[in-house]
């Protein structure tokens, strides 16, 4: 936007500086060209005055001729002089005549004024014809015509539209620094706000609003606009968790007597009986599970969470040990690969619910095989793989890990609800952090990214 607007005031304003330029600069070249134009005119006369004689008498033509040739080595005008009769006399070797000389040579000689010549442009290259008649009034004997190079001339125009060309480009970057670009930042000021406001709320701050005073009145509404969106979607989001959290909440209790009775069913039915009720108390379980994966994943939409820093190696350590007896019992192993320490800047309650559900993941859908787990610091974070050597997922399915109670059709009869990656994002991203998942070959990779202190990381070697 502010490209565009720049792209719309410095046209303007060239053509501004052009129609101050391009007069200054045709004054220059009409004056140069008139003062040369006037010097050679009367440089002419003066040697028609000389010439007179010769013509008239044909005396002192060694004379003449010597100091025409000393007037053209000097100056470089070509100089020709014709008699009444328009035949050439000097020189005396006959040259070509160029068809401005032959014009000017039959307006003097038909006593008439020779034209005005055309302004010396450093593009145009042709000499400035100046002629005079010889003789007086009552008794026309010749005419003499200088060819007068311009290159002089057309040397210092150039060189003052170079001048004035240099002077317009500072003018032009002096205006577009101290003045369009100011001017472009104070008009695209409202816009840059709201622009910085929509970018808060899409990052998931629900309390961003923009500002609905200053700048023009298109704006104002639009900002009016904005934040009527953004009250409405917050409204929407607060009703649809508090809904997901209420239902969740109200079904625990139902649910757990429920439990209760069909738990009491127990040694009340026959043999064929027992079987129905290990089932029915199974999903019953299952049911209870979804319903508090459904209040976690609810709570961590609703919260943000608090950032401290921490110690991202001693908590993985620390959850590694709290899991060592389940993945024993899975034959799982675990290699670790870490530094000594790696500060980051989270929250660790995010990171820590991440990585259970990611060695839970692994537990049960790779058991026995072997559990990377690498810890690195990178420019601007830690980040934290987690890789199994399992069969892994077709890539098919990879699109959907992390759907909420989305399960793999492979993985149909393993325990479990589909909301544990999905709550691991949803805490991961309300503390500044993200999760994804990759195919690894064999197995799954999963990536935490966890953002460090501001000013850099403490890293260790171990």
């Amino acid at each position: 936007m502010r490209r565009r607007l720049l792209f719309v005031l410095l046209p303007m304003l060239t053509v501004v500086l052009a129609a101050l330029e391009v007069p200054l600069a045709q004054t220059y070249a009409v004056s140069r060209t008139q003062g040369l134009f006037v010097n050679e005119l009367n440089e002419a006369q003066t040697y028609a005055a000389r010439v007179a004689p010769f013509l008239a008498t044909g005396a002192g033509s060694a004379t003449i001729k010597l100091e025409l040739r000393h007037f053209t080595d000097a100056t470089g005008v070509r100089v020709t002089v014709f008699d009444v009769h328009a035949h050439q006399i000097l020189p005396v070797v006959r040259r070509k005549l160029s068809a401005a000389t032959a014009t000017a040579r039959d307006d003097l000689l038909a006593a008439q004024n020779a034209e005005v010549p055309a302004t010396a442009w450093p593009w145009r290259r042709a000499p400035m014809v100046v002629g005079a008649r010889i003789g007086n009034r009552d008794l026309l004997i010749g005419a003499i015509v200088f060819e007068v190079p311009t290159k002089p001339v057309r040397t210092q125009v150039m060189a003052r539209i170079a001048e004035l060309a240099g002077a317009g480009l500072a003018v032009l970057l002096l205006t577009t620094l101290l003045g369009a670009l100011p001017l472009a930042r104070w008009v695209l000021r409202p816009v840059e706000a709201l622009n910085a406001a929509a970018g808060r709320l899409a990052s998931g701050d629900l309390g961003a609003r923009a500002a609905e005073r200053g700048g023009p009145p298109e704006l104002r509404g639009l900002a009016r606009a904005f934040n009527q969106m953004a009250d409405s979607l917050v409204v929407a989001l607060q009703r649809q968790r508090a809904f997901v959290a209420d239902a969740s909440h109200e079904l625990r209790n139902p649910l757990a007597t429920l439990r209760l009775r069909v738990e009491a069913l127990a040694g009340k039915v026959d043999d064929g009986g027992e079987r129905d009720l290990r089932l029915a108390l199974s999903e019953s379980d299952r049911l209870a599970g979804t319903v508090d994966r459904l209040l976690e994943l609810a709570r961590a939409e609703a919260t943000a969470a608090e950032r401290v820093d921490f110690d991202a190696v001693s908590l993985t350590a620390e959850r590694l040990d709290a899991w060592a007896p389940a993945l024993a019992s899975t034959d799982n192993v675990v290699r670790v690969e870490a530094p000594a320490e790696a500060i980051s800047r989270s929250s660790p309650d995010a990171v820590m619910y991440a990585l259970d559900v990611v060695l839970d993941n692994a537990r049960k859908f790779a058991p026995g095989a072997v559990i990377e787990l690498a810890i690195d610091v990178l420019d601007g974070g830690i980040e934290l793989v987690v890789r199994d050597h399992g069969a892994g997922l077709a890539a098919a399915d990879l699109a959907r890990v992390g759907q909420r109670f989305w399960r793999s059709s492979d993985h149909r009869g393993v325990p479990g609800t589909g909301l544990g990656l999905a709550t691991a994002r949803a805490l991961l991203e309300g503390a500044g952090a993200t999760i994804d998942v990759e195919v690894a070959d064999p197995g799954l990779a999963v990536r935490l990214r966890v953002p460090v202190p501001t000013g850099g990381f403490v890293r260790t070697t171990a």
